[in-house]
C-alpha cells in the first residue's frame, strides 16, 4: 500500500474543510511521531557505528604511525644497502686492480724465469767449455811434465 492510499484511507470522507485539514495535520503528526520514534530507535545503532568509526580512525592513526616507522626503517636499510653497494664497488675495483697487478707479476715472473733458465744454460755451457779447457790444459801440462821428467831422467843418466 502506498503512502497516498494510506493518507486517503485515514482522512474522513466527509466533513468540513477545517475538519479535513485538521485530520490531515493529525495524520502528518502521527507520521512524524512514527518517524521520530524510528529515529530514536536507530540512534543507539548510529552511536555505536559512530563510536566504531572513531575507534577505527584511532586504529588507522596507529597503523599510519607504525607504517611510518617501518618506512623509516626501510629507508635506513636501503641507505645501508646503498653504502654496501658502494663499498662492494670499491672492493671490486680494488680486486680488479690487484688481479691486474698479479697478472703483471706473473708475466714478469715468467719473463724472469725464462731469463734465469737461459742464464743457467749459458753458465752451464760456459762452465763446461772452461772445464774442458782446464782439463785439456791439465792433460797437456801433465804430458809436458812427463816429457820434461823423461828428458831430465835422460840428462841425468848421460851425466852420470
Amino acid at each position: 500500500m502506498s503512502m497516498s492510499e494510506e493518507s486517503t484511507r485515514e482522512l474522513p470522507d466527509r466533513g468540513s474543510f477545517e475538519q479535513r485539514v485538521f485530520a490531515r495535520f493529525d495524520l502528518i503528526d502521527r507520521r512524524l511521531e512514527k518517524l521520530e520514534s524510528r529515529n530514536y530507535d536507530t540512534r543507539p545503532v548510529w552511536e555505536k557505528a559512530l563510536k566504531a568509526i572513531m575507534e577505527l580512525g584511532l586504529e588507522m592513526g596507529e597503523v599510519k604511525t607504525k607504517v611510518g616507522a617501518i618506512e623509516a626503517k626501510v629507508d635506513a636499510v636501503e641507505a645501508k644497502v646503498g653504502e654496501v653497494q658502494i663499498r662492494t664497488g670499491a672492493i671490486e675495483t680494488r680486486r680488479g686492480t690487484i688481479e691486474g697487478q698479479v697478472a703483471d707479476f706473473r708475466t714478469d715472473y715468467a719473463g724472469l724465469n725464462k731469463k734465469l733458465i737461459d742464464t743457467q744454460l749459458d753458465f752451464n755451457l760456459n762452465l763446461t767449455r772452461r772445464m774442458e779447457l782446464v782439463l785439456t790444459t791439465l792433460v797437456d801440462n801433465r804430458e809436458g811434465l812427463r816429457a820434461a821428467e823423461e828428458r831430465l831422467t835422460q840428462l841425468e843418466s848421460k851425466l852420470a
